[in-house]
């Protein structure tokens, strides 16, 4: 994982190269700066900064060249092409390689400080989505940064969303996906994408809310030489550079009227027209919309165009909120508790398990934030445990001061089972691990749990682990 505001600029223009480090530090940002593009990549290698801004034409290698070498190296460092030479070619390519942006020189100051700025904002985001349902496996293709992500569950419920993405992704039909914030909207979408047949093209990301609306339209459809000002060269929009792909509208209940009227027409037509141009480009482009807000409800009260949420909601997928998938909460704790602890521990000779009275905690908390919520409580644990054990003393004060009333969600029958399921299974994995690590000795693996003899004797019992140990 790269570091959020460090930037590596890569050019064989020195005048270029300082300019841009120049704008850049005022911000501030930590630029670093590289005129041979061999020396970028062994500051790559040191350095692991957060985002890189490299030419497109260079000698030695080339900007793309640049671009696959660094997402070998860590798929999650965001890359942003500078080119004289746009075409949609430039972004299809760039798109297909992972790049985050692409922008045409020459550029104003406030067009290069806006794309870092969306960058870094990207990277906070994408790191969320790369956990927040599940967990990516190891990746091998450097062609996108969450490339390889998967589910992480056994709940019927992400059984459920599983079995619609595997129905849904090899169809070219539009998907409208819903959920709460933070329970993987963005991940869900890509794999849906890496699924389908177009998983080789782009899938090109697009948070709705983050642009002002004279923006989103640019970024969306591009825009001709002198449409506005400042527009100094034509830039390809992101449903060209999907073009082939996938593109992903995030949080689409946010657009204005004028842009989903826009949208309408993209989508009806299947071609798109830049602002301030006149000619057509015909588009092959799935279309995988997300929403966190009800968009029938929002077209009862006027605020979204009904013909376009009919274009989008030809197959509508919901993904549930952590607090119904009890049986999932600690699964999930343990896969975030690794991954951060090998992150942020460099010594560890073995990740730290949890110990009941905080799995306890865990599974009965309501979980707002739903599962990105639970990342950055384990994320937090990971950097305080000093031993061999997470305690309830590592979770937020938040689980240890409020009340069950404020916290704990409704004890339902099936929430119960859920919750007993979560726990035991838990327990065994613990009591494992434990007798594993003092070589089935009850006295010591007592002595290291802080409990009595017998409680391990009578646990042993419970588990069925006696011709084990």
């Amino acid at each position: 994982m790269g570091i959020a505001g460090k930037i590596l600029i890569v050019d064989d223009e020195q005048e270029a190269l300082e300019n841009c480090r120049r704008i850049l530090s005022r911000v501030p940002y930590d630029c670093m700066v590289a005129s041979d593009p061999n020396d970028a990549l062994d500051m790559i290698e040191r350095e692991r900064p957060g985002l890189v801004l490299t030419d497109l034409r260079m000698p030695k290698l080339d900007g793309i060249e640049v671009l696959a070498a660094a997402k070998r190296m860590d798929p999650a460092i965001l890359v942003v092409l500078l080119t004289a030479h746009a075409t949609v070619d430039t972004a299809v390519t760039a798109m297909r390689h992972g790049a985050f942006d692409y922008i045409t020189k020459p550029f104003t100051s406030d067009e290069l400080v806006q794309v870092a700025r969306r960058a870094f904002e990207s990277a906070l985001s994408r790191l969320d989505a790369d956990v927040c349902v599940g967990v990516p496996e190891e990746r091998t293709s450097s062609s996108s940064s969450n490339e390889g992500a998967r589910l992480v569950g056994n709940s019927r419920a992400i059984r459920d969303v599983l079995t619609l993405v595997s129905k849904v992704a090899p169809t070219d039909s539009n998907v409208l996906v819903y959920g709460e914030s933070g329970t993987g909207k963005e991940m869900v979408a890509r794999m849906i994408h890496e699924s389908s047949p177009r998983a080789a093209l782009p899938f090109v990301p697009v948070d709705c809310v983050s642009f002002q609306d004279s923006l989103l339209e640019t970024e969306l459809f591009g825009h001709e030489k002198g449409a506005f000002t400042g527009a100094h060269t034509a830039k390809a929009g992101l449903f060209e550079a999907a073009d082939g792909g996938t593109i992903f509208l995030d949080e689409v209940s946010g657009m204005t009227a004028n842009l989903q009227a826009r949208l309408l027409r993209v989508l009806q037509e299947r071609h798109v027209r830049r602002v301030g141009g006149i000619r057509f480009t015909p588009l092959n482009v799935r279309v995988i919309a997300a929403s966190n807000q009800d968009l029938e409800e929002l077209c009862r009260r006027g605020s979204f165009r009904e013909d376009l949420y009919y274009r989008l909601n030809v197959i509508p997928l919901t993904l549930p909120p952590l607090r119904v998938r009890g049986e999932d909460i600690l699964l999930l704790a343990n896969e975030f508790l690794t991954r951060f602890v090998q992150r942020v521990r460099l010594d560890v000779g073995s990740v730290p398990t949890i110990d009941p009275s905080a799995a306890d905690l865990l599974v009965r908390y309501a979980w707002p934030g739903n599962v990105r919520e639970l990342q950055n409580v384990m994320e937090r644990a990971a950097v305080l445990v000093e031993g061999i054990t997470v305690t309830s003393a590592h979770l937020p004060e938040r689980f240890l001061a409020a009340s069950e009333s404020e916290f704990s969600q409704p004890e339902s029958s099936s929430y119960k089972l859920a919750k007993q399921q979560a726990v035991e299974s838990f327990e065994r994995g613990f009591l494992i691990d434990l007798l594993k690590r003092n070589e089935g000795h009850m006295g010591r693996a007592a002595r290291e749990a802080g409990v009595d003899r017998k409680t391990i004797e009578r646990m042993v019992k419970k588990h069925g682990l006696r011709s084990f140990f």
